[in-house]
């Protein structure tokens, strides 16, 4: 079902066009573990489409978190730096605004303070509206559009909290929310946390998760060393 006016470009034709995209492995723009991305350029209009790859049970899955994600941008519709959803076509097409931004991985910011406040107050906004996106760190996830805003896509794995009593809804969101405020501190002062403001350490709280995960890292990292060494001393 579509939820917006796609200015004269019906349904139809489009679901045309992603049939014909897959069949034909053209127009992609980029890979996922959900599906692949397409982008749909025409009658002076950018999309994007999200597609399922895989099948049976895999399709399924996918599907399903397509749907999922779709919930996720129609909470999200009425705030800066979201892309625009047009709607789920065909109920497994979710079809989304194109932002011509810059992934921060590599980017140029013209001007940081006004770029991570206005990430912090949009991180801010996405947990009002009851939704973590939990994968900020991913640099690909976030884009730099004219140099200082940021656009925050990808919501494949956020956590939507839900209303009433839900005990292990509330534990995952929130501690998602922690990984968005830990990502918005990483990202801002590139992983030099000696270097953390007061104000911005009130933000950051490494969770049990991202301590293990650390500490993972750092074991294979000396275990390849140790390993070298090992090898260079049998030599």
């Amino acid at each position: 079902m579509m939820i917006e006016d796609l200015d004269n470009i019906t349904e139809t034709a489009l679901l045309q066009w992603i049939k014909a995209s897959i069949q034909t492995e053209s127009n992609i723009h980029s890979r996922g573990y959900q599906g692949i991305v397409y982008l749909y350029e025409g009658k002076g209009k950018r999309f994007i489409i999200k597609a399922p790859i895989g099948w049976g049970l895999g399709r399924l899955v996918r599907t399903a978190m397509l749907r999922r994600e779709y919930r996720v941008y129609a909470r999200l519709s009425q705030i800066q730096g979201i892309p625009l959803c047009y709607g789920l076509l065909d109920g497994r097409y979710l079809v989304l605004e194109y932002i011509g931004g810059t992934p921060m991985q590599g980017a140029e910011i013209t001007n940081r303070t006004v770029f991570f406040d206005s990430l912090l107050k949009l991180i801010k906004e996405l947990h009002k509206a009851g939704v973590a996106h939990t994968d900020l760190k991913k640099e690909t996830n976030l884009l730099i559009v004219e140099g200082n805003l940021p656009y925050v896509i990808d919501f494949g794995v956020a956590i939507i909290r839900k209303p009433g009593p839900a005990p292990l809804n509330r534990y995952l969101y929130n501690l998602a929310s922690k990984f968005d405020f830990n990502a918005y501190v990483k990202l801002k002062y590139d992983g030099k946390y000696e270097n953390v403001s007061d104000e911005d350490k009130g933000y950051y709280n490494r969770t049990i998760v991202e301590k293990v995960s650390r500490r993972i890292r750092d074991n294979k990292f000396y275990g390849r060393i140790f390993l070298r060494r090992h090898k260079t001393s049998r030599r």
